[in-house]
């Protein structure tokens, strides 16, 4: 019985350093630069990434460990929003051309995304005071609700400026944007739009004017494959909803369907399909 205990202790101490060891491997930097790789635009522009409802560094940390391994782009930030909507800031932008990219973490939950799209503006105002005049935005889930809410309410001449966003599983056409439902609420996407609108839809459908006009759009969705159109918790046809808005108002505006085990909700931000697709939306060189 001794032996058993010894065992079981032995094995969960081995899993909690192992598990310490790869949390301070997302969490946290890692020193030097990036080897430039042929292919890749470097510059200085950050890239934001915000995750979703309930979301923590392991949204998008794994994802920003592989780009940094792949010599692609550098972790060199991440901004905690605190429950007051205080910032605390680790890291700092070093100017090397290494792609910076920036995690921001929430440390408390709001279920709605006015709250989250303020906090983002904060972040955003944050940075125009650092002397960032540009960024790329990647959002998670709510957080690309949220975002998109932040671009149309908040960003002006003294936030920068936005040229590239990625929305990741974002529920742009959803009663509930923060609360998982045994059922998966979805209105049919059609040619001409949903077959019917939800008030956050009606929302943006308003204010989708104010959209930043030179902005870069990349819309993702999951589709497990199941018979369900859905991630597991967003429907495909509420993560494209907007999809005439933003091709009518943006730039440019491409999509991405993960599918399969990698569609999945959390699972789409650790996908190689995602991973793929975002080097070559963010920094593939163009001829």
């Amino acid at each position: 019985m001794q032996r058993i205990i010894k065992a079981i202790i032995l094995i969960v101490s081995f899993l909690l350093v192992f598990g310490g060891i790869y949390y301070a491997k997302v969490r946290y930097f890692s020193p030097g630069t990036l080897a430039k790789q042929k292919g890749i635009e470097y510059s200085n522009v950050p890239t934001v990434f915000i995750h979703g409802y309930e979301g923590n560094s392991f949204s998008f940390g794994p994802l920003l460990r592989q780009l940094e391994r792949e010599n692609v782009a550098k972790r060199e930030m991440t901004i905690v929003v605190q429950e007051d909507g205080k910032l605390t800031v680790e890291g700092k932008l070093k100017n090397n051309r290494d792609n910076p990219t920036i995690m921001v973490l929430f440390a408390k939950d709001v279920a709605d995304e006015i709250t989250q799209s303020r906090w983002i503006d904060k972040v955003m105002r944050y940075l125009y005071q650092q002397k960032i005049s540009r960024v790329n935005l990647v959002s998670h889930s709510m957080g690309g609700v949220s975002t998109l809410r932040y671009l149309l309410e908040y960003a002006d001449d003294r936030t920068p400026q936005t040229e590239r966003f990625v929305t990741i599983a974002a529920p742009f056409n959803d009663l509930e944007i923060a609360e998982d439902t045994e059922e998966i609420f979805a209105y049919e996407l059609t040619e001409k739009g949903p077959s019917g609108e939800t008030p956050i839809y009606q929302y943006f459908d308003h204010a989708m004017e104010k959209l930043p006009p030179n902005l870069q759009v990349l819309d993702v969705a999951g589709d497990l494959k199941d018979g369900t159109e859905s991630d597991g918790s967003v429907s495909t046809h509420s993560a494209f909803a907007l999809r005439l808005l933003f091709q009518k108002h943006a730039k440019s505006y491409q999509e991405l369907i993960v599918t399969k085990k990698s569609g999945g909700h959390s699972a789409i931000t650790k996908s190689t399909e995602l991973k793929t697709k975002l080097i070559d939306f963010l920094w593939k060189k163009t001829a």
